[in-house]
């Protein structure tokens, strides 16, 4: 059975996306036989709003992407699942980091976060889920309800199949005497039992007290 051009142009993008650049199945797109003059015009028209994927910008379309991450989890290769993963971390500790903060706090402090504490975290992060093995961080998720008020909880990393968290990302409010306000961004570790504060990096606020988290 023969699928029209724009069809199989489709298909070619969606499997791109969806698999991260590793399967880009071109043959689809081979043996096409000229068609009748306006079934060509059309599919020519077609095409040209069809954008076909290209491996360089695969991880900028995750990024854009509406697919959460077990959707993209479940169709990524194992060499690209670690990768893959730190790439959604990356976006959702940016996002509910911000919504954490709340306008007052992120108008002032948003930058800093995101070019300085975001890049450690996925460090950590990085790190972290190259311990273990393919399944295991398919298995991820994250938390997507930051902490209001004075709780500290950013976002957690925990296992779908055992509920068990493996980090804890948090923030905490230090206030040295004379210094004013500072935040300590730091994670918590199930090799150690959450028992340590592993620092990430601070941001200074003021000497005024900040506002209530998600205010």
């Amino acid at each position: 059975m023969s699928f029209p051009l724009w069809t199989r142009k489709l298909f070619v993008a969606f499997v791109a996306v969806i698999t991260l650049g590793t399967v880009i199945p071109t043959e689809y797109l081979q043996d096409v036989k000229p068609e009748r003059t306006q079934e060509a015009s059309y599919e020519k028209d077609i095409s040209s709003h069809v954008v076909e994927a290209k491996p360089s910008d695969l991880y900028d379309d995750i990024e854009s992407s509406p697919l959460d991450w077990p959707d993209i989890a479940a169709f990524s290769p194992s060499s690209e699942v670690v990768k893959g993963f730190v790439t959604y971390a990356s976006q959702r500790t940016e996002e509910l980091g911000m919504q954490k903060f709340g306008d007052s706090i992120a108008n002032r402090v948003g930058s800093e976060y995101i070019n300085l504490i975001v890049p450690k975290v996925n460090e950590v992060i990085t790190s972290k889920v190259e311990e273990l093995d393919v399944d295991a961080v398919r298995s991820l998720r994250l938390t997507d309800n930051p902490a209001g008020g004075y709780g500290e909880r950013i976002v957690h990393v925990y296992n779908e199949q055992t509920g068990d968290d493996l980090m804890r990302f948090h923030v905490r409010r230090d206030h040295p005497p004379q210094e004013g306000y500072w935040f300590n961004f730091h994670y918590h570790d199930a090799n150690d039992n959450f028992s340590e504060h592993h620092e990430v990096g601070k941001i200074y606020w003021d000497k005024n007290t900040p506002p209530k988290w998600l205010s």
